[in-house]
């Protein structure tokens, strides 16, 4: 309960301070004042920012999308497309700590999965700006000129937290609360795994649906001992972190998400973030299972 009350202070908390940072970056104009030279063609420049931005906090980055959302500046489409290009930057800073983490652990196999992840978000960014993109560059440049904001809307009020922050305590409740009997859930479904994986292969993919580092420290010594090969070891991690990448992107974003946006954008931005994810992972599966028929 203590874990609970505390992640619900701190969401509350981010919620709030993203709010009010993202509002005096809009009402200063850095979106055109900075970014505008540098954005990409038929990039907003507010999405530009929230990206670098997110580099430090996906949170902060999206708190920019949501006040540029409320003020009337980026359209909903816009705003669902540009929070799914936010984790990229911050994952591109913890990568090489990733990678070297997932190296020690379990060799090559580690090394392998650690490049295979960064590969998958780097795809869903590129998908997420090809869509991005399709907005229509005359609205574009309309909505972003810096004397062209006739119809703002109220910005962050009391009567609008007052919708948000309810929804994103539930949510946020709901995956603290389910999100580990799911892990567990799908980890007893391989427990008795008897097909094309040794059991120390479920092994790893159990582990790897709630903890990462756990997986690679199993992967690792099941390689190590001859209990597994690379590839298999490989298909392991990739197919147990690709099978808790639903409770993932739930106990993560749900709770910022409907904090930060109307119930409609923030479901969007759910379904949009699985329905970009979940084929790169089955893609991702796919070639490790390649792999694994190969080199077996």
């Amino acid at each position: 309960m203590n874990g609970l009350l505390r992640g619900e202070i701190y969401l509350t908390a981010e919620i709030i301070t993203g709010l009010i940072l993202a509002e005096v970056i809009l009402r200063l104009r850095l979106p055109d004042v900075i970014m505008k030279r540098f954005a990409p063609k038929n990039i907003p420049p507010v999405t530009a920012l929230a990206v670098a931005v997110s580099a430090g906090s996906s949170k902060a980055g999206a708190a920019i999308i949501s006040s540029s959302l409320s003020r009337g500046e980026i359209t909903e489409r816009s705003a669902v497309w540009s929070v799914l290009m936010l984790p990229l930057p911050s994952y591109l800073r913890r990568w090489p700590s990733t990678f070297a983490l997932s190296l020690s652990m379990a060799g090559k196999a580690g090394g392998i999965f650690a490049v295979s992840l960064l590969a998958r978000s780097i795809l869903r960014f590129i998908i997420a700006m090809k869509f991005l993109r399709r907005e229509n560059p005359y609205d574009l440049s309309q909505n972003q000129n810096a004397d062209s904001f006739p119809q703002i809307k109220n910005h962050i009020t009391f009567h609008t937290l007052k919708k948000t922050l309810p929804v994103a305590w539930i949510f946020f409740a709901v995956s603290y609360s389910i999100v580990p009997f799911a892990n567990e859930f799908m980890r007893n479904i391989f427990a008795d795994g008897k097909t094309f994986l040794p059991l120390s292969g479920w092994a790893v993919s159990a582990a790897s649906i709630g903890h990462v580092s756990a997986a690679l420290s199993l992967a690792g010594g099941a390689i190590e001992a001859g209990e597994l090969s690379m590839s298999q070891g490989v298909f392991a991690l990739i197919l147990g972190s690709g099978l808790g990448t639903a409770t993932r992107i739930l106990r993560q974003n749900a709770g910022y998400y409907y904090g930060l946006f109307p119930k409609g954008t923030a479901t969007k931005m759910l379904m949009m973030n699985l329905a970009t994810i979940i084929p790169l992972i089955m893609i991702n599966l796919i070639f490790a299972g390649l792999a694994l028929s190969l080199w077996p």
